[in-house]
């Protein structure tokens, strides 16, 4: 038996194309050494909570391990369902910005095309307005590819409020530093569930004490989460391309 091929898994196409990225970032940040701090206003994606009846017997179970037969795959679907195994789903679209932290967190049930495109004409004034100016009046943010972000109406919905997308390349969670913010919260999350001995949580209450947790978190480790861009992008191009720890 072999362990399931994991969500993000890297393959020769994924590595080609991080390196690729690697060494363009390396040509920009050698002009723009600030690019990341300075250049860019936001860092936006989405993310998913997983709600459990019983936090802290959840955060105290070893992480299970799924495994599979040698030729066997995994079944891939589109569903956007709250209630898939494991647990109920929170799902929030968040923001954060050098020197200002979290500067948005919107639950969501749903994420495509016609809604990510509303979004955008919604919110994306207001997180520019909240980032500050940058250098050159720049309007930009950056995003991974998720199919239903990067669509044709999301793509016309950008165009129409005059920014533009940094996008990063498929399942590279270590070059978006809000995926980290987003692994950190899980952990305090964990972490408040054992200390705090919450043995029963509805769903609302997991909801108000996620997004309290999102909107208190320290501004001194997002920056430095975004500081360390350069330095990890270098980390791309010297570790054949593989990803990096948080």
């Amino acid at each position: 038996m072999r362990q399931a091929r994991k969500k993000g898994l890297l393959n020769d196409k994924d590595k080609r194309l991080r390196l690729s990225y690697a060494r363009e970032m390396t040509r920009v940040l050698r002009d723009h050494p600030d690019y990341y701090t300075n250049h860019v206003a936001f860092y936006l994606d989405a993310v998913s909570f997983v709600h459990k009846n019983d936090p802290r017997k959840a955060a105290i179970q070893p992480k299970s391990r799924v495994w599979r037969k040698k030729g066997e795959g995994l079944a891939v679907t589109a569903k956007g369902s709250k209630t898939l195994a494991g647990g109920r789903r929170l799902h929030v679209l968040a923001a954060i910005a050098w020197g200002e932290g979290i500067i948005l967190s919107k639950v969501y049930d749903k994420m495509n095309g016609d809604f990510f495109a509303e979004f955008v004409q919604n919110n994306f004034n207001l997180c520019f307005g909240k980032a500050g100016p940058k250098t050159g009046r720049k309007r930009l943010f950056v995003m991974d590819n998720d199919p239903c972000q990067t669509s044709k109406k999301a793509m016309l919905a950008l165009t129409q409020i005059e920014c533009n997308l940094h996008r990063i390349p498929p399942r590279s969670p270590d070059i978006n530093p809000i995926e980290n913010v987003f692994h950190l919260v899980k952990k305090i999350l964990h972490r408040e569930a054992i200390e705090k001995n919450i043995t029963k949580e509805s769903f609302d209450a997991f909801k108000t004490r996620v997004l309290r947790c999102l909107n208190t978190f320290k501004i001194t480790t997002i920056d430095k989460t975004i500081g360390s861009m350069p330095k990890r992008s270098e980390e791309i191009r010297s570790s054949r391309r593989k990803r990096s720890k948080y």
